[in-house]
């Protein structure tokens, strides 16, 4: 991994993933045919190696073509990230006019932050439209050229309620009453705004915009009617384009002969090597050989340019995507065991792949439970699903009967991590069959949820033994938890 904890980062990258799934959603139910056009912007998994990226929106409809940048937030605005004196980074770098925003609504839980309603689409042509409105924050750091926080104005309500009238000057609503204020009626002036709302329209504290300068919020529906072309965009004179076409082909419907010609032919010509990278995988979807010895060229070829070392990185990330595929698995497992790879971040990537979120090898990770580099154990131990098959689980039950002073305490975080009923009857039963291993099969059961294991070792014997340890399990107290965790060990650093 390479980097230490950092909580806010992984709560930042939470947030943006659960908001661009909850878009996904919302398109979905609308119509549309959503896949992430940006990787990795639906996931929370922190990587140190920096892909360098096209300028992509997160979200393509690949029947209608419309893209979709996503901005999930805790604190709504009309609110982009901007870079005036850098064209790459310019608030709306890259996006079409006929692009659109989703701004998401976000809120705490146990879970991390949630959005807890509908996405609010905004034009990117209305958005600059009305960018003279809009005011720049404070450089977010103290680097040249550091980004800032452009704003729309709006209003956004801070309590739920509901709009009992709207003029040419104002918008009046009855807020609705709280534990702590009573119901009351309250007047938000436009001031050069326009309202979003009509009269009877309900609306929930935080998560909307009553009113904006923008001439309007979008309406899903109108693109509906879009076609898209995706063979047509392989010969954009734009990058985004052509990538954009080339990776939604693979999903779609279109005929397979037609697309694995072009985008053969595509990779034949194509110069910018992240539109060539992801023709490869859309190629290697349909069969292509050349799409395979592609992508094989990107994670083997570049090792020597260290300027281009990042696409093996996107190269490894694209094999977990191809799950069906069989070159994927040898390619992944390649990596993970090449002595050239020591020490890169690149192995940790490739364990991942073979794993819950890839190709779902689990059988190929359990070497890498024992192996030297311990942040390769920690991705093959977190790469484990609770679909792991039971030949897999009976194998790490057996190594723990070793009592290897690294291999045990994996492969029983391991077991823990899987934690089905799979495990908890193959430990039972070895705990029954295998001495040695016993000490070790306790401490793996005593740190399994209580609930669970009550429940299923209910009446044996053992449960007796698991008792005392099963209080202080990870959640079954106000001392076990995570957060409690942390903060109880920060707090003991504090001894100077």
């Amino acid at each position: 991994m390479g980097f230490k904890a950092d909580t806010s980062f992984l709560k930042f990258l939470t947030m943006g993933a659960r908001g661009v799934h909850h878009t996904m959603a919302q398109l979905t139910d609308a119509g549309f045919e959503p896949i992430e056009l940006e990787r990795y912007c639906g996931s929370n998994k922190i990587w140190t190696t920096k892909v360098k990226r096209l300028r992509l929106a997160d979200v393509l409809c690949v029947r209608t073509g419309l893209r979709v940048e996503v901005k999930a937030k805790s604190d709504l605005k009309i609110k982009m990230s901007d870079a005036p004196t850098n064209p790459d980074r310019v608030w709306d770098a890259g996006l079409r006019n006929n692009d659109l925003i989703a701004f998401v609504a976000c809120r705490e839980s146990d879970d991390g932050p949630v959005p807890f309603d509908r996405p609010v689409f905004f034009n990117v042509e209305e958005l600059r439209k009305t960018v003279g409105s809009s005011k720049l924050g404070p450089p977010k750091s103290a680097s040249e050229g550091a980004e800032r926080d452009r704003t729309w104005p709006a209003t956004i309500p801070s309590r739920d309620g509901k709009v009992i009238q709207v003029t040419s000057e104002k918008i009046v609503t009855q807020m609705s009453a709280t534990s702590e204020q009573p119901a009351r009626n309250q007047s938000f002036p436009l001031k050069g705004k326009t309202a979003y709302v009509r009269s009877g329209d309900t609306f929930t504290a935080g998560s909307c915009f009553l009113s904006g300068t923008p001439a309007s919020t979008a309406n899903l529906a109108n693109y509906l009617s879009q076609s898209y072309d995706p063979l047509a965009a392989l010969k954009s004179t734009n990058a985004v384009d052509r990538y954009a076409g080339a990776k939604a082909l693979r999903f779609r419907e279109d005929k397979a002969s037609s697309v694995r010609s072009a985008i053969e032919t595509l990779i034949g010509k194509e110069t910018e090597l992240r539109v060539k990278l992801e023709a490869a995988a859309s190629a290697a979807a349909f069969g292509s050989s050349l799409g395979q010895d592609t992508i094989a060229e990107f994670v083997w070829k570049e090792q020597a340019d260290k300027e281009l070392a990042y696409l093996r990185m996107e190269a490894v990330l694209i094999l977990a995507e191809l799950k069906t595929e069989k070159f994927s698995g040898v390619i992944l497992k390649e990596i993970a065991t090449h002595k050239a790879f020591a020490g890169n971040e690149v192995r940790q990537a490739a364990v991942w792949g073979l794993g819950k979120t890839g190709l779902k090898r689990y059988e190929e990770l359990l070497p890498f439970i024992a192996d030297s580099d311990e942040d390769v154990v920690l991705h093959a131990i977190a790469a484990l699903g609770p679909d792991t098959p039971h030949a897999v689980i009976k194998r790490l039950v057996v190594t723990l009967a070793q009592a290897d002073k690294v291999v045990a305490p994996a492969a029983s975080q391991a077991l823990r991590e899987i934690g089905t009923d799979a495990v908890l009857k193959t430990l039972v039963d070895a705990y029954e069959q295998d001495p040695a291993a016993r000490n070790w099969i306790l401490a793996t059961l005593g740190r399994m949820p209580p609930d669970l294991v009550r429940s299923k070792l209910q009446g044996l014997a053992l449960m007796d033994r698991l008792e005392p340890m099963l209080l202080f399990a990870p959640g079954a107290n106000w001392l076990s938890s995570e957060d409690m965790n942390i903060n109880l060990s920060f707090l003991l650093k504090q001894n100077i």
